[in-house]
């Protein structure tokens, strides 16, 4: 692999991950925005589906054992599971299971889960459940475009694309490493730091002492696209790197290049 290849590879690679953050991004926002249009306590479900709830309880609950609810209708049931402490409010908090009984006719049915001491007409808390014909019923009433579309959350979707966001990033510091060899082999180096003085720059780049650059040599400045900008002296090396002085009246940025020859 020439420099040429590293650079266009590099290139190709920083806009796949750019593309799959941006995807992964997209997916995210999208859960989100569908969070907020739909309440919490509403679901969607098939015949014979079942899912997870959580509700507050009172503080002197400390038993799932001391929970009930009531439906409006048999087939659709709760089971208590466990009391826990809430996660970001604090107070107490029960966990158990909605379920679906697989003869249920498609409609709108709510649920409320209460303590066993509230009287009757106390209300619990509540939750709503759209008992879907098929699945096709069912997605075409979710928030999320990407739930919608193809059934699957949408941070599962944006979870699927942290692999290949990993594997672009790392290919990138790859390519970077070996541009940085390439490029140190044929002389040139790009410059990593720049501290601007009074009317001059101190640029600090990847060319040492084993690369034949001493203090005192001369080393030619190029922007970018290698145009001549200008030339600084080595003030200090070491093995792999090297400060030089530059007093040129042109902005100097990091990723402009220095060249030995």
């Amino acid at each position: 692999m020439d420099l040429n290849q590293a650079f266009s590879f590099r290139k190709l690679a920083g806009k796949a991950c750019a593309f799959f953050f941006l995807l992964a991004a997209l997916a995210i926002l999208d859960g989100v925005i569908a969070k907020f249009r739909e309440p919490v306590n509403l679901f969607h479900l098939l015949p014979g589906e079942e899912v997870k709830i959580d509700g507050p309880i009172p503080e002197n609950i400390k038993n799932f054992e001391e929970l009930t609810y009531h439906s409006d209708t048999p087939d659709l049931t709760v089971v208590f599971e466990a009391i826990h402490a809430g996660y970001f409010f604090g107070g107490n908090m029960w966990r158990g299971r909605l379920l679906v009984g697989k003869n249920l006719s498609p409609g709108k049915y709510t649920i409320s889960v209460r303590p066993k001491e509230y009287p009757p007409n106390k209300p619990g808390f509540q939750f709503r459940v759209v008992v879907h014909q098929n699945i096709l019923s069912q997605r075409a009433a979710y928030r999320s475009i990407i739930r919608r579309l193809t059934g699957l959350s949408p941070y599962l979707v944006a979870a699927a694309f942290l692999p290949l966001i990993g594997i672009t990033t790392g290919l990138i510091f790859l390519l970077s490493r070996r541009i940085e060899v390439l490029q140190a082999e044929s002389g040139l180096a790009e410059i990593y730091q720049v501290s601007r003085g009074e009317g001059n720059y101190l640029l600090a780049f990847g060319l040492g002492i084993k690369h034949g650059l001493n203090p005192g040599d001369k080393v030619t400045l190029l922007d970018p696209n290698g145009n001549f900008v200008g030339s600084a002296v080595v003030e200090r090396t070491s093995d792999t790197d090297s400060v030089a002085l530059a007093t040129i009246s042109q902005e100097i940025k990091p990723g402009y290049l220095v060249s030995r020859n």
